[in-house]
């Protein structure tokens, strides 16, 4: 019965260590303000303008991929909705707005 309620303990005891060198519970490790986020935009564009929180109007500091497929944003606060203006390659210009549910962090191979 000894051998039993040890095995158990230390199984426990290695799950929980396992779970606490996780990256994605460590706020140490990336904190909130340094974070990047970015969203995908339909189709690629040429150049990205007035990126800003859409109920505030805040100014937001973003760019746009190499590609023109997605914004990057930097220090984006969680939970707000965007909206900007995106120059597509024939010079139209057109208003795009992206819902928070389409903002996600930008992850980092280590």
């Amino acid at each position: 019965m000894k051998k039993i309620v040890f095995v158990f303990l230390f199984l426990a005891s290695i799950n929980d260590a396992t779970q606490a060198q996780s990256l994605k519970g460590d706020t140490i490790f990336m904190p909130e303000q340094f974070r990047q986020y970015h969203f995908q935009l339909e189709e690629a564009v040429e150049s990205i303008h007035e990126l800003r929180y859409e109920q505030s109007g805040e100014e937001i500091k973003g760019t746009l991929s190499p590609d023109g497929m997605r914004v990057v944003m930097e220090n984006y606060k969680k939970g707000q909705r965007v909206k900007l203006k995106v120059e597509h390659a024939d010079g139209r210009v057109e208003e795009v707005s992206k819902s928070p549910c389409f903002i996600h962090a930008v992850s980092y191979e280590l």
